[in-house]
C-alpha cells in the first residue's frame, strides 16, 4: 500500500490541481510515484531512489518531493 503525502507546489499538467505523491519499497529501491490529488486520472511512476542512496525514511521523502519539483509552477 502507498500512503500519499501533497506536495506544496507541483501541479498536474492536465488539469492543474495540486498533485500528491507516494513510495513503495522494492527489492533495490523505492519507487516514486505522483498523481493528481483531484483524481483527474493523471498519475506517472516518477523514479526510484535507491536504497544504498539513503539511510533513513525520511531522506527518501525528501528524494520523492524534489522529483516533483519538476511540476512545480513558477
Amino acid at each position: 500500500m502507498i500512503t500519499f503525502k501533497k506536495h506544496d507546489t507541483a501541479t498536474c499538467p492536465d488539469c492543474g490541481a495540486l498533485l500528491v505523491y507516494g513510495t513503495k519499497e522494492e527489492a533495490s529501491s523505492w519507487k516514486v510515484y505522483y498523481e493528481c490529488n483531484e483524481r483527474c486520472g493523471w498519475e506517472q511512476m516518477t523514479g526510484r531512489v535507491p536504497l544504498s542512496a539513503v539511510d533513513h525514511r525520511d531522506d527518501v521523502d525528501d528524494r520523492a518531493r524534489e522529483m516533483g519539483d519538476q511540476w512545480a509552477g513558477p
